[in-house]
């Protein structure tokens, strides 16, 4: 697994996800960056526990013409290479119980470069086929934001057991 998160930070360092800004506009990254990539997190965060696909779709970045796509979900159990895939994934995991809550007083935003951006979050994820059977887990939630034409996007997910 550790070979899989290389090669996804790698691969989001050099820009090879299809995001990137423009050589022109390029800048640093600055504090409002750093909000506006909690600010995409956090709608994931809630697009996630409401189950509402439209707004988790939202947050994922969408490859520029011609590049491959940058979104992946890599856990234990899971890879999904792919936004169509993940949204696919979700689908089904959706028609059960599954919240995703952030302790939000411990995010960690880290730039990488000025339109790449490392998340830290630990994260209680419940996951059941109902609420009887549901169970609550702790999770560090790893994410790998990019800037892309229309804001922050989530391109990577990698959620570690800490338990």
């Amino acid at each position: 697994m550790k070979s899989h998160i290389a090669r996804l930070a790698a691969l989001t360092i050099l820009g090879f996800v299809g995001c990137e800004a423009d050589a022109a506009d390029a800048h640093v990254f600055d504090q409002q960056d750093g909000l506006e990539v909690r600010e995409v997190f956090l709608r994931q965060a809630a697009a996630a526990t409401a189950h509402d696909l439209q707004a988790f779709e939202g947050v994922l970045a969408t490859p520029s013409a011609g590049r491959p796509d940058p979104v992946t979900f890599v856990a234990r159990a899971y890879q999904f290479w792919g936004k169509p895939a993940l949204i696919d994934h979700f689908k089904e995991t959706f028609k059960g119980v599954w919240k995703f809550e952030p302790d939000t007083e411990q995010i960690k935003v880290v730039p990488l470069t000025a339109d790449v951006a490392e998340i830290y979050a630990p994260t209680q994820i419940t996951v059941g086929s109902s609420e009887a059977t549901a169970k609550t887990s702790p999770f560090l939630v790893y994410e790998i934001a990019i800037r892309c034409p229309e804001g922050w996007r989530i391109a990577s997910i990698v959620p570690i057991a800490a338990k």
